[in-house]
């Protein structure tokens, strides 16, 4: 079946924000008085995931909802204010504006399947203009209903969002949770785009047809996807 749409991943992906999570998480874990993991092991087991479940498998195994509160609370303020601090990175990732002008242009189907809480979908919707690509409605993110990558769930969502199947569908991934999720739900193909020099997110069970570092040859992954017109 030919790909017919493309669901995003957003950190990491389409917003090269990587070195702001990395921080923000070691901060965290400092605040919560547990051992700060390597770069490696956060972007394979913390990128990706939800807050609470970071929280519980890394913090308190029987944490609460009050602590899974201050947790993801403490988290994504200092996130937030990584990105506000480093205005000449808080853009969109080299050639993603253009790729995804040409999806609109030729009304190629897209979606955007984010572990990012709501708080942070709108500090996007504010500040990066994401709305101008992305209405809420194109945004599966986590409501806390959803399964949190690398549950297949979010792509499955994603991509009924816009009337087709995950086979039907390439996924755009920079974590290793998420290229199983992407995986998990069989999409049709698997792009892996991660910033150079954050720990690479492969391991033995994921799979990727492609691998880039930004976004600048994106007429090369659309023609590879029989998507350049």
């Amino acid at each position: 079946m030919p790909i017919q749409g493309i669901l995003f991943d957003f950190n990491g992906t389409l917003f090269f924000d990587s070195t702001f999570h990395l921080e923000a998480f070691r901060r965290t874990m400092k605040t919560f008085g547990m051992p700060v993991p390597d770069d490696n092991t956060i972007v394979s087991t913390f990128f990706g995931r939800t807050n609470e479940r970071i929280c519980r498998e890394n913090v308190c195994r029987d944490a609460d909802a009050e602590m899974i509160r201050a947790f993801s609370d403490c988290k994504e303020s200092h996130y937030r204010a990584f990105c506000r601090e480093n205005t000449a990175e808080f853009q969109f990732t080299p050639g993603a504006v253009e790729l995804l002008e040409y999806l609109k242009e030729q009304q190629i189907p897209y979606c955007l399947a984010t572990g990012s809480g709501i708080d942070n979908v709108q500090f996007y919707l504010d500040e990066m203009d994401l709305g101008r690509y992305f209405p809420l409605d194109r945004i599966v993110y986590d409501d806390g209903s959803i399964e949190g990558k690398p549950s297949p769930q979010m792509y499955e969502l994603a991509a009924a969002r816009i009337g087709l199947s995950p086979k039907d569908c390439a996924v755009f991934e920079d974590g290793t949770s998420g290229i199983l999720a992407a995986n998990r739900a069989h999409a049709g193909a698997v792009i892996a785009v991660y910033e150079e020099g954050i720990p690479a997110p492969f391991n033995e069970e994921t799979k990727v047809d492609a691998v880039y570092h930004d976004l600048r040859n994106w007429k090369e992954i659309l023609a590879k996807l029989n998507l350049l017109r």
